[in-house]
């Protein structure tokens, strides 16, 4: 023979019961977002450091216009950084989260969402990166005996304002820099400054009468830009001439290095010891041969030399 057993609970018991179980729905389960939920999203602010912050700021309102239900998730991502992954609108359907540079460089898109077709995006730039850089010197020259420089870089990101906390490099064609070629951090103004100590012997070995100076940043795409000088050297003149003789006329051109400034012309022939002080003169000759004399000079000092001219009269 089959038996049934019936249980059976009493109504205030099984009050008890239902309203332990939506208690346990209430605590477990945030508020839904209506269909059509609109959203938007702020980001303050837009621009951070590579390990740097911003504040994200989502509103969500249902479709007439009122707040969502206080505790409603919203649903967060970022393609860059960090952010937490819900969020809860409260009484005027306000939710704020925080965006974390990770040490990434690019646009960071930010997206809030809720249910299944209501989002909504903002951009982050994330990792302030360098643009550009310039280089100063002082002084912008040096002698032949050498000297001290100081240079001083500014480095700008792509809004054109100073950029604190970039690694600059300074590098020269000669001499010593203080920083050894190290890399220096730009302080609170986008500078940074080295010395450049240049020895007589770092200018025996230089051909000509200038060498560069470069200081380069890397910006946050992984480029370099760089910026360049270029430094005089102020030598004293290695007088130098060449001559084309033409019936008794002879025409004298300068060739002498160190950038000369002035010229004594010393002709030979009798006249007064400066017989010119043009850089490249012409000069008629009786036939004869001459010793003529080139002094050349600048701020540095003076040299001289003579060549022996031969005038035929043909």
């Amino acid at each position: 023979m089959k038996t049934t057993s019936v249980h059976t609970i009493s109504r205030s018991a099984l009050g008890a019961t239902l309203a332990f179980v939506l208690l346990l729905g209430c605590d477990s389960t945030s508020p839904v977002a209506p269909p059509g939920t609109l959203l938007t999203i702020s980001a303050n602010p837009a621009r951070i450091t590579s390990d740097g912050t911003s504040e994200i700021r989502v509103v969500a309102q249902k479709p007439n216009g009122t707040p969502v239900n206080p505790g409603t998730a919203i649903r967060m991502s970022t393609t860059i950084g960090r952010i937490e992954p819900t969020v809860h609108a409260n009484e005027q359907g306000e939710a704020i989260a925080t965006l974390v540079g990770a040490g990434e460089f690019g646009e960071a898109t930010v997206v809030a969402s809720v249910g299944g077709d209501s989002m909504a995006e903002v951009i982050v730039q994330v990792g302030i990166s360098a643009a550009s850089i310039s280089l100063q010197t002082t002084p912008s020259s040096v002698s032949e005996e050498g000297g001290n420089l100081q240079l001083v870089a500014l480095v700008r990101d792509d809004q054109g304002r100073p950029l604190p906390g970039a690694q600059v490099n300074f590098s020269t064609d000669i001499g010593t820099l203080d920083s050894a070629g190290r890399f220096l951090e730009t302080d609170a103004g986008g500078s940074v400054s080295d010395t450049l100590r240049v020895r007589q012997s770092d200018i025996d070995v230089v051909t000509g009468d200038t060498f560069r100076v470069t200081a380069e940043v890397a910006t946050g795409a992984g480029a370099i830009v760089d910026d360049a000088v270029t430094i005089s050297i102020g030598r004293r003149p290695r007088a130098a001439f060449t001559f084309v003789v033409s019936g008794n006329t002879v025409v004298f051109t300068d060739t002498s290095t160190g950038r000369p400034t002035a010229w004594i012309w010393d002709f030979d022939d009798g006249g007064s010891t400066t017989d010119s002080t043009e850089q490249n003169p012409a000069q008629d000759f009786a036939i004869g041969t001459y010793n003529v004399r080139l002094t050349a000079s600048n701020s540095q000092g003076e040299s001289s030399v003579t060549r022996v001219v031969t005038v035929t009269g043909q």
